[in-house]
Parts: C-alpha cells; sequence; structure tokens
C-alpha cells in the first residue's frame, strides 16, 4: 500500500527577474518559516567573515563562489543556487559596484521583512479582535 502525506508548508514561489525584466529563475520561498530568520542570521555572519584578498587566484575565488552558493541553499533551505546563480555567478561585479550576490541576499531581506511584517500584523489583528470583548 502507498501511503502519502500532503501539508501546506505555507512556501510560495519567487520569480527572480533582472533589470531588463527578463526572468533568471525563480525559488520557493517560505514566509511561515520562523527559522528563516535563524538562517539567515547565521548566512550574514559567514558572509561577514568572507575575505577576498586582493592576490586571490581564481581558485580562490571559485572556492569563495561554491561557499556563497552553499550559504544561500542553507538559507533557503534547499538547493536554489543553480537557479539563481545560473546565469550569473555570485561574485560578478554589478553596475553600481556591488557582487551580484548582494543584490540577492538584499531582495531575499526585503521579502523576508515583509512577509514577517504582514504575517505579524496579521496575528496582532487576529489577537486584537479575540481579545476586544475584555477592554471593554
Amino acid at each position: 500500500m502507498d501511503y502519502k502525506l500532503t501539508v501546506d508548508t505555507g512556501a510560495i514561489t519567487v520569480p527572480v527577474y533582472d533589470k531588463d525584466n527578463e526572468e533568471l529563475g525563480n525559488f520557493k520561498f517560505n514566509p511561515n518559516d520562523l527559522d528563516i530568520i535563524r538562517r539567515y542570521e547565521d548566512v550574514a555572519k559567514q558572509f561577514g567573515s568572507i575575505e577576498i584578498k586582493e592576490d586571490a587566484g581564481v581558485e580562490d575565488v571559485l572556492k569563495i563562489s561554491d561557499l556563497v552558493k552553499d550559504q544561500v541553499d542553507y538559507l533557503l533551505g534547499y538547493k536554489v543556487s543553480d537557479t539563481l546563480f545560473g546565469k550569473c555567478n555570485p561574485l560578478t561585479l554589478t553596475g553600481n559596484g556591488d557582487f551580484y550576490i548582494e543584490n540577492v541576499l538584499s531582495g531575499i531581506a526585503r521579502l523576508i521583512e515583509e512577509t514577517s511584517g504582514k504575517r505579524l500584523a496579521k496575528k496582532q489583528a487576529r489577537i486584537k479582535r479575540a481579545t476586544a470583548k475584555y477592554h471593554k
């Protein structure tokens, strides 16, 4: 007998576009996953300790690039780096001089903040409705 469990995780699919509105891919993101905040802090610490030396060779930079990809996979909880970095290495410099990964992480941070704020506002509204009769 085949058993199957289907659950709603609350995950949403987030499309990723470049500045010319070309779709680069997408990733799943669960705004209800409270652990994503902890993982984001872990990743931020890890990135804070990464240093690319001026005399770094191609192999050194590629190792750092692989580390960055692994950290993004850890952050989102699955192998998403192939999609996010399939057309652009995370250490590619963008037009404003930032690394591509900085743009990606800023966007993910914004998603976390926006969805956490919405979730918090919904919970606060629910609590307010449930306790309103006691505030009279």
